[in-house]
């Protein structure tokens, strides 16, 4: 019995024990529950009490400081299913008419719903709105060290803002701005001729022939300035990128557009140029035309080393079927695969120089339907062009061409190209280390402004000078023409004479009947024809029938890169090079 009764006062003293126990620690848990909630009252307030209106960065610290404090913790705050009586989880759910708030921990805790009346002042205010913590978590906090960098978000030093789609990512180089429109005269049109790097159904690719022509009806003039493939440019609602790609972009379906719009759009934004037409082929196009023609006859004044096919039949993967082929200087008929070739070649020479090619080609060209009567047949053979040629010109706009291509004289087409180091400048990319050239504008709009207005009366004075030209190399290959279309480019009306009747000369000869020291041309020719002073004979003669006579020789080289006068290098060529000249 006495046994019983010490283990019946053992088990209420272990009762009374634990309960004591669970007593205090059931206040611990509410008294640290209690500390907790000022402790995070305090740090809202505190928190609230900086937050500036409209400041993002004070939004994210009071977000983030927020989240810090409410991370829910087992010990400290109970879930629903781990409340410990069915009264607390009653006075915890929250009225049917409250919305949830967006912070991270927003339903009130359990123990202390008295508590939760304690801090109006914390209802988060509309200027002040945090975003729903649904798409909220620490990870993405918005900090000042993840502020948005050019690459993805447009800044003030963009200056197409508000114009064009920011690029999405940064540009290797720094956007230019805009250049001014050039020219508003009506009586000039401009027009892109165009050729892609493709054939029959290769689809758009690159813009690798980029020839613009200015024609001045009310001048009877017209010029011509290749823009080089790799100018490394703005092309809108893209990024700096080489120019030869803006067609192809703008024939992408993204672009609201077409590769000829965005091509323009290109154009008037770097050049300050309004293209009003376009006419563009493909190889196979090209190689038609020339067809059509009967081959193109050319000067060719700079000698071209490059492959070429043996026969364009033969198959082009076999290397056997290859040839190192050099086209020598003289008067050339081209069929249409050489023609192409002569074109493109660019192993032995540069991009400047493939432009000089391809407007001496379109020159030739030109010259040859106008002595083949092409234009007074335009009506008829206009359905069979549109069926070769990409353009936006309707027959009444050729037929508005007609009667000056009909008449315009070789004199009048002038050649624009720039030059390396002074219009254009050469760079490596830095991402990618691509070379392109970068528009030197200080350099290039002087180039811009003489193609777009008309001769300059250096230009006319040139066209005022009768100058007749033969060949006195006794080779029989066309030096004569070769001469004179080389002089027609800087505006000289050359008079072609034939073959010299008299001896064979090495060195060119140039004979001076005006006798004028002063405002004469015949710097100019000196220049343009390489000859030096000892190889100049004054002779006036006030009943001469042509200001001048030019006797081509043997080791003429009117060769240039661009066609532009600063390339010209002072003095004739050095003797010996007719010893060995073929």
């Amino acid at each position: 019995m006495r046994m019983v009764l010490r283990l019946v006062r053992q088990v209420i003293w272990g009762i009374i024990l634990l309960v004591v126990l669970l007593s205090t620690f059931g206040y611990a848990v509410y008294a640290a529950n209690g500390i907790l909630d000022e402790v995070e009252q305090r740090n809202r307030r505190d928190a609230h009490n900086q937050v500036q209106d409209g400041t993002a960065t004070a939004i994210t610290e009071f977000r983030t400081e927020s989240a810090a404090s409410d991370t829910p913790t087992p010990t400290l705050t109970p879930t629903a299913t781990e409340t410990p009586s069915p009264t607390n989880t009653a006075t915890n759910t929250p009225p049917p008419t409250e919305t949830p708030t967006p912070e991270p921990s927003p339903t009130p805790l359990p123990t202390n719903t008295p508590r939760a009346t304690a801090i109006p002042t914390n209802t988060p205010r509309p200027s002040a709105t945090p975003v729903p913590s649904a798409t909220f978590t620490p990870s993405l906090t918005y900090t000042p060290s993840q502020s948005p960098t050019p690459s993805i978000t447009p800044t003030p030093t963009y200056v197409i803002e508000g114009t064009y789609t920011p690029p999405v990512l940064t540009p290797v180089v720094e956007i230019p701005p805009r250049v001014p429109l050039m020219e508003d005269d009506p009586e000039i049109v401009n027009i892109a001729l165009l050729g892609s790097d493709t054939t029959q159904g290769g689809g758009i690719g690159r813009t690798d022939v980029m020839i613009l022509v200015s024609v001045n009806k009310r001048e009877g003039t017209a010029a011509m300035w290749h823009l080089p493939r790799d100018l490394f440019v703005y092309i809108p609602n893209h990024t700096m990128d080489r120019i030869n790609l803006a067609f192809a972009y703008g024939a992408r379906s993204t672009y609201d557009g077409t590769g000829w719009d965005l091509f323009k759009e290109t154009v008037l934004y770097n050049f300050g140029i309004e293209l009003d037409f376009y006419a563009r082929v493909n190889f196979d196009d090209f190689m038609t035309i020339v067809e059509k023609l009967g081959g193109v006859n050319i000067s060719v004044d700079c000698a071209i080393t490059d492959w070429r096919l043996i026969d364009p039949e033969l198959d082009p993967t076999l290397e056997e079927n290859w040839e190192y082929y050099t086209l020598p200087i003289g008067r050339q008929t081209l069929e249409p695969y050489m023609a192409l070739w002569y074109a493109r070649s660019r192993v032995t020479t540069s991009d400047l120089d493939r432009g000089r090619r391809q407007m001496d080609l379109l020159r030739a060209m030109w010259y040859q339907a106008r002595e083949q009567n092409l234009f007074s047949q335009v009506t008829e053979l206009w359905p069979e062009a549109v069926e070769t040629v990409d353009t936006n010109m309707t027959l009444s706009d050729v037929l508005g061409f007609v009667p000056l291509a009909a008449s315009l004289d070789i004199s009048s087409i002038a050649r624009y190209s720039g030059s390396v180091g002074v219009h254009y400048i050469s760079m490596k990319t830095p991402d990618d280390g691509r070379m392109v050239f970068l528009p030197n504008r200080e350099a290039l709009i002087p180039l811009i402004q003489n193609f777009l207005t008309p001769a300059t009366s250096n230009r006319l004075s040139r066209q005022a000078t009768t100058i007749e030209v033969v060949d006195a190399s006794h080779w029989g290959i066309g030096f004569d023409q070769v001469a004179a279309d080389r002089l027609a480019w800087e505006g000289f009306t050359a008079i072609r004479g034939g073959r010299s009747d008299g001896v064979a000369r090495d060195l060119t000869v140039l004979y001076d009947y005006t006798g004028q020291s002063k405002g004469s041309v015949l710097e100019d020719l000196q220049r343009v024809l390489r000859v030096s002073p000892d190889q100049v004979i004054v002779q006036p003669d006030p009943n001469r029938t042509v200001d001048f006579r030019v006797e081509i020789g043997r080791a003429y080289n009117s060769c240039v890169i661009g066609g532009e006068e600063e390339n010209f290098e002072q003095g004739p060529p050095v003797a010996e090079a007719a010893e060995n000249t073929p």
